[in-house]
């Protein structure tokens, strides 16, 4: 008899996978038991042409998408129709993170970032073995937000974690720590201070497992605060918060010693979750004497953000802190 943590979902994976950007991806499918990859398609027009969603049915559908226009709007409309109650979830990359704000071809509840990818297949992977109904395609943000935060205490870790959240964004500091506290991590939120960095940091009596720092400061105070994380020597990881990290987040900014994490602010949820899942899964080493990677990228990023104008973001809105108007 088959349970509901038994069922294996059927997926097909349409686009180029250019070995980088959907790297987590293909690690994903390759180790699950729980996915079956039933076939592969370069193109959309390929697959609709082979029977997907008419003689073919898939449990999952997974478009990689490299470029903005890599899909005709016509393919996508013609494969949501036949798949109107399925899953389909485009996984695109940093070439298309302006996509929803200049034009739109998938709607907001497929869309999602490649780095957030897995994550959130994840959780849809929990939806479907549950029977629940996935997300309608002209569902709205809030809706889309919704959803995947509902089902967050199915995934809590359970081990309790401890981390400093450190932000010039009030707000956007109460809301990681909210984030965080779903799960199970307690949080301190900062400013990016030193002296409140180091008097955190001696007041407490065990070390903290990972620190989060927003790299989108209007101040150059960024790479002091990361100075100060890294002589304390009481932080394992460190992790930055941007909307720039699709395009930091490259295999040749990472040290051997010092594992380095970039967090997309527009995906909060799930990268927080899998950053988190990354920390207390993995030995961990404490930062070493070594943090020439992080300050070769975080000098331009906290230099370039010094000119945005910042706006404070409301818990739901669609543009996150950091994001220029």
């Amino acid at each position: 008899m088959q349970t509901p943590n038994s069922k294996i979902a059927k997926v097909v994976i349409i686009g180029r996978d250019d070995s980088h950007t959907f790297r987590d991806l293909s690690q994903m499918f390759r180790r699950s038991d729980a996915m079956h990859v039933s076939a592969e398609y370069q193109t959309l027009s390929a697959a609709l042409k082979a029977g997907l969603g008419q003689t073919m049915s898939a449990d999952f559908v997974i478009v990689l998408q490299s470029c903005s226009y890599e899909f005709g709007q016509h393919e996508i409309n013609e494969l949501i129709g036949r798949l109107l109650f399925g899953r389909i979830l485009c996984c695109y990359g940093p070439w298309c993170t302006a996509d929803g704000r200049s034009h739109e071809l998938w709607p907001v509840a497929s869309r999602i970032p490649a780095a957030s990818a897995a994550s959130l297949i994840e959780l849809e992977l929990a939806c479907f073995r549950a029977n629940i109904q996935p997300l309608f395609p002209m569902s709205a943000s809030e809706e889309v937000f919704a959803y995947r935060s509902q089902f967050m205490d199915v995934f809590e870790p359970p081990v309790r974690s401890k981390a400093i959240v450190i932000s010039d964004d009030c707000e956007l500091r109460t809301i990681v720590v909210g984030i965080l506290a779903v799960l199970n991590c307690e949080s301190t939120a900062l400013p990016p201070s030193c002296s409140a960095i180091r008097s955190h940091l001696a007041s407490r009596s065990n070390d903290i497992e990972f620190a989060i720092i927003d790299l989108d400061t209007a101040n150059g105070d960024v790479q002091e605060c990361l100075d100060v994380l890294h002589t304390e020597g009481r932080v394992t990881t460190v992790a930055g918060m941007t909307v720039f990290a699709a395009s930091l987040a490259n295999p040749a900014t990472q040290s051997t010693r010092q594992p380095l994490h970039f967090i997309e602010k527009t995906e909060l949820l799930l990268q927080l979750r899998k950053l988190l899942k990354s920390v207390l899964s993995c030995p961990q080493i404490p930062l070493d004497s070594r943090p020439a990677a992080f300050r070769a990228v975080v000098a331009p990023v906290a230099e370039a953000a010094a000119g945005l104008v910042v706006q404070q973001p409301a818990l739901l809105s669609s543009t996150p802190a950091g994001v220029p108007q």
